[in-house]
């Protein structure tokens, strides 16, 4: 599984955008002799069938945000777990940031 980064996306206040797409790729092919099973003399052609695919799942991932002071990403998931773990990672740096300013 690779991980392709898009084109920056420029906001109005001056925030870049960069999307990160998960991409997946499957490869499959086969073939087999059909027929009755002889030997082959040069001037003969084999009975061969065969035949490939391939699969390529393109799933969004995220988005990088940088806005020229923090960078941070934000994650496109069905699986609310990390909506809360993500949700509990900025309540904690939150707190650790009014914790140092005092």
């Amino acid at each position: 599984m690779n991980t392709v980064i898009g084109k920056p996306v420029l906001t109005a206040s001056g925030a870049q955008v960069i999307p990160f797409t998960k991409v997946t790729m499957g490869y499959l092919s086969g073939g087999g002799e059909y027929g009755e099973v002889k030997a082959i003399k040069e001037d003969e052609c084999f009975p061969f069938a065969g035949g490939a695919g391939t699969v390529i799942n393109l799933k969004p991932a995220g988005f990088l945000i940088d806005d020229g002071v923090n960078c941070r990403i934000v994650k496109v998931t069905d699986d609310p777990l990390d909506g809360v773990i993500e949700k509990a990672g900025a309540l904690i740096e939150k707190l650790a940031g009014k914790h140092e300013a005092e």
